[in-house]
């Protein structure tokens, strides 16, 4: 008779010992990481543009051309920006015809040097957020591509959805002349050939 009482104690000590056991390990788990919007907009843009590139691949020459010339005609936006010894430089490129083809070409004032790199010293005047610095690593150039967030003009609407199309997905904005523009970062320039 006195073993099954000190039996049934010694069932809920171990037990009480298993709960309190299982309660500190869920205490002490691991937390996730919270999580970085930056960081996940840039992935998101990153996993578009990869399948935007697949889907061209996969087109015919003869559409791909006709997709490209989509973008001949509503032409964004589109600056090189740099990190030169902590001062950001710029110059803005264009589509412009070449026989029957358009090409990327840099657009050079009268005052700039030949390879059309100005600084940019009012950069930080037009809120980007979030902010442009952080990619722009030294020794590197991205190209920012940008259309208004408010369509005034039809126009505006091709320029939109050209940035969105053969850019990727907006990752952040900025106010210009008291307007607001999307913009999207890349490395490269789309479908037509750039001056070596």
């Amino acid at each position: 008779m006195s073993q099954r009482p000190l039996h049934g104690a010694v069932l809920s000590l171990i037990a009480g010992c298993l709960t309190f056991a299982s309660a500190g390990c869920f205490h002490f788990a691991a937390k996730p990481a919270p999580p970085n919007p930056a960081a996940e907009q840039q992935i998101a843009a990153y996993a578009e543009q990869q399948t935007a590139l697949r889907r061209d691949a996969s087109l015919p020459k003869e559409e791909l051309d006709e997709h490209c010339d989509q973008l001949a005609m509503a032409t964004p936006g589109v600056e090189e920006l740099r990190n030169n010894h902590g001062s950001i430089e710029s110059r803005q490129w264009t589509l412009v015809a070449n026989g029957s083809a358009s090409r990327w070409a840099f657009v050079r004032p009268k005052d700039a040097p030949p390879d059309g790199w100005a600084p940019k010293p009012g950069i930080g005047r037009l809120d980007f957020q979030p902010p442009l610095e952080p990619a722009l690593t030294a020794g590197s150039s991205h190209f920012l591509a940008y259309a208004p967030v408010e369509s005034h003009s039809p126009e505006d609407s091709q320029k939109s959805a050209a940035v969105r199309e053969f850019f990727g997905a907006a990752q952040g904005d900025f106010t210009w002349r008291g307007r607001k523009y999307s913009y999207t970062l890349t490395s490269g320039l789309p479908c037509f050939p750039i001056p070596q």
